[in-house]
């Protein structure tokens, strides 16, 4: 710790620009702060990630680009705000922002979807989205319709939500039920 203190010191207050040896300093001292073990963070996801480096004695303020949602298939990446106060050793976060890494999916209109489905439904048709039970019941096979890997799994469970709903609303103004999730039955 008393190597980065004395290194920012050392600093004209304002932003630093080159941060190779501040990161390596306060990586090295991070599990020392009181806050630092917030959203999983660790000294050594400092180091080359650091952006927006300011020192305003005794708070060293920075971004850093967390990617844990990625690794679930997320096009963005969240911007975490640290302020660190090197006077009462503690650290504190900003979290809300994120930064696009990627172009997101094209949004999906699932209406014409379920629209086409409630017609099989009413008009009983053999559709490769449905199975028909032998109680006259029908099973919407919601992966026929949205295929699992179509879309990130946020996404697909976004889009899966909608559907469904659209398929409650629209088979219940048709005198069509909801029996279980997916499966419906005409009223008798």
């Amino acid at each position: 710790m008393k190597d980065l203190i004395d290194y920012l010191v050392s600093l004209h207050p304002g932003p630093i620009l080159d941060t190779t040896r501040l990161e390596d300093l306060l990586a090295s001292c991070w599990h020392e702060f009181d806050g630092g073990d917030l959203e999983g963070m660790s000294g050594d996801k400092l180091r080359g990630r650091m952006e927006e480096v300011v020192w305003k004695p005794p708070v060293l303020s920075f971004l850093i680009e967390r990617h844990g949602g990625t690794v679930l298939g997320s096009t963005r990446a969240d911007i975490h705000s640290w302020e660190v106060n090197v006077q009462e050793c503690s650290a504190s976060l900003q979290t809300g922002r994120y930064r696009q890494l990627r172009p997101r999916q094209e949004r999906v209109d699932v209406k014409p979807m379920a629209e086409a489905i409630i017609d099989s439904i009413v008009n009983q048709r053999e559709d490769n989205r449905l199975k028909w039970n032998k109680d006259n019941s029908v099973r919407v096979l919601i992966s026929s319709v949205l295929p699992t890997g179509s879309a990130v799994s946020q996404t697909l469970r976004g889009r899966r939500r909608r559907l469904q709903k659209m398929l409650d609303e629209g088979l219940g103004t048709v005198g069509w039920h909801k029996v279980r999730t997916n499966v419906y039955q005409k009223y008798s």
